[in-house]
């Protein structure tokens, strides 16, 4: 049993070491040949491995020796168990041959190629499924050339008239896994192949479908283009502005709508989706809605326009906005500011571009200057006279003053009144300047009323100083403003004395 385990611990040693004594080898180039090869075969990843596996056999054969030994005496082989266990957990990796040598990088799974974003994601994947061919290649070629040189030396062993008999166990090894390694990545190549032709009959599809989208939008397109033409030759300019932001939004509405026919499989899917989630949307998008809803309102009732001048109040008449509408889009309206009335009493600001919320309308009164090309309103004059004075004469002198200057306006609105009529009940609208008189605290006021345009400022410039200065040419006519009577005696410094008067 002795002579047994010894000889089973040699085998354990010099198993899979090609090594051999070669100082039978007497020709100096063979010997220098044979140098060379097993000098590569040290650095070779293959060859290393190969080694790793025989030696985790190798372990193995002694766990079993040790085994049966420590059947015999148990504490004397006790550590050594152990420790040659421990080795084998750490080498356990190189158990398998096959899966220690060969060395194949696996193909990974197709993309899902469902929309335009994915051919790329194609492109890339097929790019990556030809490095890996080529990787795996790379490395068979590497194992080939090793299996080559096993080869060469065991060669130039049988010329040195030596038999290596672990050499050729490596070498018949190393032809085993050569079989299954070609086996490996003929399979992998085909594998490839079938992946390879899906993507690509992904990426077609999704190119197919990619074009016919834009064909279907370019036809949207040219179709509401078509519309917008038209309707420009049998609409007035005023309003084609609104009618190409309504046929844009449609446009846009459709085109939104077809990309998601193109892109989503599943419709009633979408619509119970959309379902659930329109509750929790319309809550959380309340100011957002009621935006696009205050825009179709604006389009649809003709409030105002854009071009038209308009007045706002904000927050809770704090805030006054007087300026021409410049733009209105499914969320807000922008005003441009003007030097108003509203600018000269209140803001003293002019000249900014105010972007208004479409919902404002719902909660806040809207003035139209200019609605249906009415572009005059009533603006009043008040100018106050002593009570002495000959009040008769300065409402002749107003009248006078405010027929020459608002006879154009007063004309101009009768006419525009004739059109606003087949719109809306307006009957008997008196649309001559009037002067009323009223007695107040400290005279008598004169409020003149008459038609201005919109933009009262500069003529009421101009009829305030004309009134003033008719006023100041007669000497029966006195202009009226609050003064303050002193009764009693007063102290006043002359000459740095205090005097009485």
């Amino acid at each position: 049993m002795r002579i047994w385990l010894i000889f089973l611990t040699f085998l354990t040693l010099f198993a899979g070491n090609i090594d051999i004594n070669e100082s039978n080898i007497t020709k100096k180039p063979l010997l220098q040949k044979i140098q060379t090869i097993k000098q590569n075969l040290k650095h070779n990843e293959f060859y290393i491995s190969y080694q790793s596996y025989v030696n985790y056999r190798n372990l193995e054969n002694k766990l079993k020796k040790y085994k049966y030994l420590a059947t015999k005496n148990p504490k004397k082989y006790k550590e050594k168990l152990l420790s040659i266990q421990t080795e084998l957990n750490l080498l356990k990796t190189n158990k398998n041959i096959f899966n220690s040598i060969i060395k194949i990088n696996e193909l990974p799974t197709p993309p899902k190629i469902n929309n335009p974003f994915g051919i790329i994601s194609g492109f890339n994947y097929e790019k990556e499924i030809k490095n890996i061919i080529e990787q795996n290649n790379k490395f068979y070629n590497k194992f080939k050339e090793t299996l080559l040189n096993l080869k060469k030396l065991n060669k130039l062993y049988k010329e040195s008239g030596i038999k290596n008999k672990k050499l050729e166990k490596t070498i018949k090894d190393f032809e085993t896994i050569d079989t299954i390694y070609k086996t490996k990545l003929k399979t992998l190549k085909n594998q490839a192949e079938v992946y390879l032709q899906t993507v690509k009959s992904d990426i077609k599809r999704e190119i197919n479908r990619l074009i016919y989208l834009a064909i279907s939008i370019l036809i949207s397109v040219l179709i509401f283009t078509f519309i917008k033409l038209t309707i420009r030759k049998y609409v007035k300019d005023e309003n084609v502005y609104t009618f190409n932001k309504i046929i844009n939004f449609i446009n846009f509405t459709i085109i939104i709508l077809i990309i998601s026919f193109f892109y989503i499989n599943n419709a009633t899917y979408l619509i119970t989706i959309l379902g659930f989630a329109s509750a929790g949307i319309a809550i959380a998008m309340k100011d957002w809605f009621m935006n696009i809803f205050g825009w179709f309102v604006i389009l649809g009732s003709g409030t105002f326009k854009v071009g038209d001048r308009i007045k706002v109040y904000l927050q809770n008449g704090q805030v006054q906005i007087v300026g021409d509408v410049i733009d209105i889009t499914p969320t807000k309206f922008a005003i441009y500011e003007d030097v108003t009335l509203t600018t000269y009493v209140k803001n003293r600001r002019a000249g900014r571009i105010v972007f208004v919320p479409n919902n404002v309308i719902f909660l806040n009164p809207i003035f139209n200057y200019t609605h249906h090309g009415l572009s005059t309103v009533w603006d009043g004059i008040d100018i106050t006279i002593t009570f002495d004075s000959n009040y008769k004469k300065a409402v002749y002198l107003a009248k006078e003053i405010v027929n020459k200057y608002s006879k154009g306006y007063t004309d101009i609105t009768k006419r525009r009144i004739k059109k606003l009529k087949t719109i809306y009940h307006i009957k008997n609208a008196n649309l001559e300047p009037r002067i009323f008189t009223f007695i107040e605290e400290n005279g008598i006021r004169i409020s003149c009323w008459y038609l201005n345009n919109y933009a009262t400022l500069n003529l009421r410039s101009t009829i305030s100083a004309e009134l003033l200065e008719s006023f100041l040419k007669e000497e029966d006519i006195k202009i009226a403003y609050p003064t303050y009577q002193i009764s009693g005696k007063i102290k006043m410094e002359e000459n740095g004395k205090f005097i009485e008067t």
